[in-house]
């Protein structure tokens, strides 16, 4: 009777064993995003910091992950060796979502943990307008750079490379648009379906009066309230029907964006501006939910000439962002966020054109280093971007959009050699953007500019432009908590914006994002 009890007791000592070393490991596995903690990808090839060198892959499918379908995953892009590899491919895009629901996680103090998930530097940098050349003549985008001094790494230089896209007026084209509105139960309240119906309202008292407007609302079954009305004679009914919605049932996301694109067909209009704008807070529970058949529906759907614009809605946005960031890369759209009538503003009205007009599309960037020069080169955000030679060089491939009147910057950390002379001119490196027209098709031949960058690009006094886009990149690396910060520092950080005189709301109001986020720093619900 003894030796059964032993051997019981050992049986469950091994039990309780197995079950902590369980539980063990989970506790230190990647936390769940929505309790404010952060997970890693798989570990990026190369040594972290200044003496690391690495290279991407060839194949595209090694050197990135599939857009928008990991968005809890932080990813940072490593330091290339240029001896190793002296070029990267990747392709351009203009979203900012990412940025908007980090600066209101900030300002309204509701995060817990770390904000590295929250944080796309390249959505950040593009939030913001900047002083770039305009394109000239024909020409439908303008490339130009400049070099200076990292405010964070002694060792490193900022190279950041302007893009700017020729402006056109909203009213320069008619306008097909259809608002696609999610009115199911889980867009209740006041963040999501009231600020939607005013946000709505706010885009089509915009608009000019002979263009068309459609809604397409979508639960568990979806409807078409409003059908290719012009804006002139019955602007006041649409106005009303937006007014009326209200919020109830399930998500039928599948049936909504196929109606909303077979209305947008029946009203296309040649030479015109043919959008959907869809507004939602993501959860799609009925027909088609996962992200991977979502895409691929959108992407059968692009070359009709139809555009997609995709606004999230809501506090809770973190479970969704990896759809809509799939649908609007799909559809050769714009990938938007609003959480309060300011973020509203912001999009749909001083934005507005950059957010419906798309300019340019498959817009791809190419940037060759002089080994000779440069050391070592770290390109900055756009970690789901990066493409392969191949897919640069193949004219079908589809890239990224730029909207009409949209300022963003490319940036990279660069490394020159310990022999380099500034003061001499030398070779840099050279940018090659590959673009085509909105409305062009697949076969088109993409546009071209080619930038050769030298050392006359380098300053070392950094204008207004260039000391903002360093303190976004500063500001950033900080919050990832990046292997790559270096001598980060908040507080330089806010001296560095406190010395800059703004014009420009947004980019005042990024100080106060800054200031808020150290001011939270001693919060321990907060931090």
């Amino acid at each position: 009777m003894r030796k059964k009890y032993v051997v019981f007791t050992i049986i469950l000592i091994i039990i309780a064993s197995m079950t902590l070393c369980a539980f063990t490991a989970c506790a230190s596995g990647p936390k769940d995003d929505n309790n404010g903690g952060w997970s890693w990808g798989p570990p990026i090839p190369g040594t972290p910091g200044d003496n690391g060198s690495a290279f991407y892959p060839g194949d595209s499918s090694d050197s990135t992950h599939e857009p928008g379908f990991d968005n809890y995953e932080i990813k940072e892009n490593p330091v290339v060796d240029t001896n190793i590899q002296n070029d990267l491919y990747f392709s351009v895009d203009t979203h900012t979502a990412a940025y908007t629901q980090l600066k209101n996680l900030i300002l309204n103090g509701r995060y817990y943990g770390s904000l590295a998930n929250h944080v796309k530097i390249d959505q950040m940098l593009n939030y913001f307008h900047y002083d770039y050349s305009t394109p000239q003549d024909d020409e439908l985008l303008a490339v130009n750079a400049s070099m200076f001094d990292c405010p964070y790494n002694g060792k490193k230089k900022l190279l950041r490379i302007g893009l700017t896209s020729k402006e056109v007026e909203l009213t320069s084209a008619q306008n097909n648009i259809v608002l696609l509105l999610d009115v199911s139960g889980s867009m209740s309240g006041a963040s999501k379906i009231e600020l939607m119906k005013k946000a709505m309202i706010m885009t089509v008292e915009n608009l000019s009066p002979d263009d068309k407007i459609s809604i397409v609302t979508y639960s568990n079954v979806t409807k078409v309230i409003i059908d290719g009305m012009t804006m002139g004679e019955n602007a006041n009914e649409i106005k009303r029907k937006i007014n009326d919605l209200r919020a109830d049932g399930g998500t039928n996301g599948e049936g909504g964006i196929q109606k909303a694109y077979e209305v947008a067909k029946s009203h296309f209009i040649e030479d015109g501006n043919n959008r959907v704008i869809l507004a939602t807070d993501g959860d799609f529970n009925i027909g088609i939910s996962d992200p991977g058949e979502l895409k691929e529906f959108i992407s059968s759907k692009r070359d009709d000439g139809i555009y997609l614009t995709c606004i999230g809605l809501g506090y809770n946005y973190d479970y969704s962002t990896a759809t809509m960031e799939a649908l609007a890369k799909s559809g050769n759209g714009y990938w938007g966020y609003m959480q309060n009538m300011d973020d509203a503003k912001k999009l749909l009205v001083d934005d507005l054109a950059s957010t419906i007009i798309t300019i340019a599309k498959d817009v791809k960037a190419k940037i060759v280093f002089n080994a000779d020069t440069v050391k070592n080169f770290r390109l900055l955000g756009y970690e789901n971007n990066v493409i392969s030679s191949d897919d640069y060089e193949d004219n079908r491939t589809d890239a990224g959009e730029i909207g009409t009147g949209f300022t963003l910057s490319l940036c990279f950390e660069i490394q020159l050699n310990d022999d380099v002379d500034l003061s001499q001119e030398l070779d840099i490196a050279n940018v090659n953007v590959r673009y085509k027209d909105a409305k062009s098709t697949p076969e088109d031949i993409s546009s071209e500019l080619d930038l050769p960058i030298n050392s006359r690009c380098y300053t070392d006094e950094p204008s207004q432009d260039d000391k903002f886009v360093a303190s976004v990149v500063e500001f950033a690396l900080i919050l990832l908590e990046s292997r790559y910060k270096a001598d980060a520092n908040l507080d330089n950080v806010i001296a560095r914006l406190q010395s800059m005189e703004f014009d420009d709301e947004y980019k005042t109001q990024f100080a106060e994002v800054v200031n808020t986020y150290k001011e939270n720093l001693n919060n321990n619900n907060l931090r």
